[in-house]
């Protein structure tokens, strides 16, 4: 029997998969950037920033930083309730979107990394899946590691940071 392995969703992380040495990279060139934009709107129907905007709108109507200066928590649970939704009907895993994004951030020894194409994507599928390697670490990559996603998730949590010190500051 065949073991299922996971990576370790982080940059500088290697493995291997169907006799290939794979590494997990921080940067895309242009042509790169380019496809995980696609990509990204394909993977969740909504960018990064809608997401970080509509986290900032429900945090605000649970501190009262509104026009109404009111606690509107039925409209903040609106919001995440509606946000969530989309996000889990949005998530293609059934196209397997979320390797196809991953593949342009993991890369073979010896990858030119200045392009892409879809049978280069399509190759790394095939071999991570012949490599007995599961879907959670490659997920957790893309919603914890990436640079596009850690940025907005930084600067999101810097803000909400700030804005409690300002509310807690005496008038």
């Amino acid at each position: 029997m065949q073991e299922i392995k996971s990576i370790e969703p982080k940059v500088g992380h290697k493995f291997e998969a169907n006799g290939k040495n794979y590494i997990i990279e921080e940067k895309l060139s242009i042509a790169r950037a380019i496809e995980s934009a696609k990509l990204e709107l394909e993977l969740f129907d909504l960018s990064s920033a809608v997401v970080k905007n509509e986290l900032i709108l429900a945090y605000n109507d649970l501190n009262g930083n509104n026009k109404e200066r009111t606690v509107k928590f039925a409209d903040a649970a609106t919001r995440i309730h509606n946000l969530v939704n989309k996000l889990e009907k949005n998530f293609k895993f059934q196209e397997l979107q979320v390797l196809r994004y991953c593949a342009l951030y993991i890369n073979a020894e010896g990858e030119d990394r200045r392009t892409i194409t879809k049978e280069q994507i399509d190759t790394k599928i095939e071999d991570w899946q012949a490599g007995g390697l599961d879907l959670s670490g490659f997920l957790l990559l893309v919603l914890n590691v990436l640079p596009s996603v850690r940025k907005d998730y930084i600067k999101f949590i810097q803000d909400i940071s700030k804005k409690s010190e300002e509310n807690l500051k005496p008038e």
